[in-house]
């Protein structure tokens, strides 16, 4: 065997020695989770009664780590309101969707400030926090009736609530059945913008012919504007058509 042959064998083995003794433990950490939570969101909305306000988060954290606190603080107008969220832990991040109720007044649109904290019992407690300037939009609410009854011209009659807040002003919107053969379309006018519930009957009819009693597939639009923006909800659903 040749010295040089000696030489790279006893090269290769000092090296794998020093990375057993100085780079093992690096090696094994780099696999650990890191603990993170980060907002995502630049704006939030709010109710239509300003009730609580929304918005979206990112968490990284281990799944055997046990949630010590996950929480979020809103301030608006002086005000501070806090709430809870329920992180989803993973190797890699995960959305999670966070909401805060009000603490006395209601939220109204434009600037707050949130932040949020999330802890985790590992040995001593880990804590991530993340804070950030939220541009608060309102929303509107548009539910469907789950029946819509069938009217001796075929076409039918539905109702849908809408509630939008005061700060805003109401577009209107629209409905479209499907009932497995024809499609047809109806369309609603502006409701009032008062944070509370306004229910709209709306006609609906297809030019290919009669609906027919049974289940159909309904969506509903209702839009809004403040501020020169447009926010629309939606509602998608099964509903029953019945004989008026």
């Amino acid at each position: 065997m040749g010295r040089n042959t000696v030489r790279i064998r006893w090269l290769v083995l000092a090296a794998l020695i020093g990375l057993l003794l100085a780079g093992g433990q690096p090696v094994a950490q780099a696999h650990r989770t890191p603990l993170r939570v980060v907002i995502l969101s630049d704006q939030a909305s709010i109710t239509p009664d300003g009730r609580s306000m929304s918005f979206h988060i990112e968490t990284t954290c281990d799944r055997q780590w046990t949630i010590v606190e996950a929480s979020a603080t809103v301030t608006q107008g002086g005000v501070t309101s806090t709430g809870s969220f329920t992180p989803t832990c993973g190797r890699i991040p995960y959305g999670v969707g966070v909401t805060v109720p009000a603490s006395g007044a209601a939220f109204q649109t434009g600037p707050a400030e949130a932040s949020v904290v999330l802890v985790v019992g590992q040995g001593p407690n880990k804590r991530a926090q993340d804070s950030a300037s939220l541009r608060v939009r309102p929303s509107v609410s548009a539910i469907l009736d789950d029946t819509a009854s069938l009217q001796g011209d075929g076409s039918l009659l539905i109702d849908v609530t809408v509630t939008c807040p005061m700060s805003a002003v109401g577009r209107g919107g629209n409905v479209r059945i499907y009932d497995g053969r024809i499609v047809g379309t109806g369309t609603f006018g502006p409701t009032p913008c008062d944070a509370l519930p306004h229910t709209v009957s709306v006609r609906v009819a297809s030019p290919d012919g009669s609906f027919q009693v049974g289940s159909a597939e309904a969506s509903a639009v209702a839009s809004i504007e403040e501020g020169g923006d447009i926010i629309s909800s939606f509602d998608l659903r099964t509903i029953q058509i019945v004989a008026a």
